[in-house]
């Protein structure tokens, strides 16, 4: 498995264009927003990396449970995979606890994963292999 970049660093907030209005005062703009099973999103960039903000719309996300229990803050890394299905087969092999056993679409269409934070020094870990520009 070769780890390309950190792809991004997700933060959970409870407002999100707050968050975004704070980021953008340090001079990092929104390239990108979408929402994604109830959860809001706002990519922004820096150099080869981004700042992900992540406010949850409904009851029962992830996000959300992770406010609850711990408040906004620090939520994941994101690591660039060339080949998420040969990351996520290896990982296994290796014993690290998946909570995503398949890929699955995540933002900008990418393929994602989640690793177990118990495998991962309580970090919690997403993998994202890229799709291809549109042409």
């Amino acid at each position: 498995m070769r780890i390309k970049r950190i792809e991004h660093v997700a933060i959970a907030v409870r407002d999100l264009d707050a968050a975004r209005r704070t980021f953008e005062t340090l001079g990092i703009a929104c390239d990108h927003e979408e929402t994604i099973n109830g959860v809001r999103l706002a990519m922004l960039p820096i150099g080869e990396s981004a700042l992900e903000l992540l406010e949850p719309q409904r009851e029962g996300t992830r996000t959300g449970e992770w406010i609850e229990q711990r408040g906004e803050g620090l939520y994941h890394i994101c690591l660039e995979v060339e080949d998420i299905e040969a990351a996520l087969a290896e990982l296994r092999g290796k014993g690290v606890a998946l909570l995503d056993e398949a890929p699955r679409t995540g933002h900008g269409g990418h393929r994602i994963a989640f690793l177990d934070p118990r495998s991962t020094a309580g970090v919690l870990v997403e993998l994202v292999e890229m799709a291809a520009p549109a042409a």
